[in-house]
C-alpha cells in the first residue's frame, strides 16, 4: 500500500489569498512557517485548500495564526522565467484546524 500523507503545524506568514482554480473551484492559498523540535530550522510550506473549506476558512487565515494541517504533498517541476528547472512542493489540505486566536479578517 502507498500513502501520501503530511501532518504538520505552523503559523501563516501572510494572509491567505482566495481565488479560483483553472476549473473554477474556490481555492485559498497560503504559506506557513514551522519550526523544528529545537527551533534551529524553519520549514516554509505552501498550502492549498479548495471548495467550501476555502470559502469558509479564508477570512480566518491571517498572518501569524497557528494552524494544524493534514493533507497530501504535491510536487510540481517547472521552468522559471530564466529557463532554470525548479521544483515546487505544497500541501493539498484535507483538514485544517485553526489556532485559539482565530478571528475574521478586519476584526480585532
Amino acid at each position: 500500500m502507498n500513502l501520501n500523507c503530511w501532518i504538520g503545524s505552523g503559523r501563516l506568514t501572510r494572509d491567505a489569498e482566495l481565488g479560483q482554480s483553472r476549473k473554477g473551484t474556490s481555492m485559498s492559498k497560503f504559506r506557513i512557517a514551522s519550526n523544528g523540535r529545537r527551533d534551529d530550522e524553519t520549514l516554509f510550506m505552501n498550502v492549498l485548500c479548495f471548495g467550501k473549506m476555502a470559502e469558509s476558512l479564508n477570512e480566518f487565515l491571517v498572518k501569524g495564526l497557528l494552524v494544524e494541517i493534514q493533507g497530501k504533498l504535491k510536487v510540481d517541476d517547472f521552468e522559471d522565467a530564466e529557463g532554470n528547472q525548479r521544483t515546487s512542493i505544497c500541501v493539498m489540505a484535507d483538514e485544517i484546524v485553526l489556532g485559539p486566536t482565530a478571528t475574521p479578517k478586519g476584526e480585532t
